[in-house]
């Protein structure tokens, strides 16, 4: 594993650890924003609220829409699902209908710093636009990420 990969594991865990960085509920970081043109700023770790959980498998919670309310990253008829840091599934908001985490053109993705990246598709809300100044950062990162650096 290379110096910065060991690093980057060793700080992760130590943010997973503090509590002081995140919050009760959820594992993303405080000021964990994406950016919709119709929705405007939809915040992953509200300061009251679930906020949203990352798991190897799936995104569970509610992200917060001033504009259009919550969003339910596990709802009964559908879910966001993640694979290896690759999102696909749909979440959903009384106001903000379906949004989709793997559009044809697109898509959102964890990379190995645990940062969200990419694009969803609402059709009330438009494109969600995860690459912002106050970027959705999650302390899971994909574990496949963790280790391919220790084969070089």
């Amino acid at each position: 594993m290379t110096p910065i990969r060991l690093f980057r594991v060793a700080a992760t865990l130590v943010l997973a650890g503090s509590a002081g960085l995140l919050h009760a509920a959820g594992n993303l970081l405080p000021a964990s924003y994406a950016w919709s043109e119709n929705a405007g700023w939809i915040n992953f770790s509200p300061n009251s609220g679930p906020g949203v959980t990352v798991t190897s498998t799936a995104l569970t919670g509610y992200a917060w829409s001033e504009n259009f309310g919550w969003i339910s990253f596990a709802p009964i008829a559908g879910g966001v699902h993640n694979s290896a840091g690759t999102l696909s599934g749909y979440a959903w908001g009384e106001n903000a209908g379906w949004i989709n985490f793997a559009p044809v053109v697109g898509g959102v993705s964890i990379d190995a710093n645990g940062q969200f990246n990419g694009f969803a598709w609402g059709e009330n809300v438009g494109w969600i636009n995860f690459a912002t100044q106050s970027p959705v950062i999650t302390t899971w990162i994909p574990s496949d990420l963790i280790f391919a650096d220790s084969f070089e």
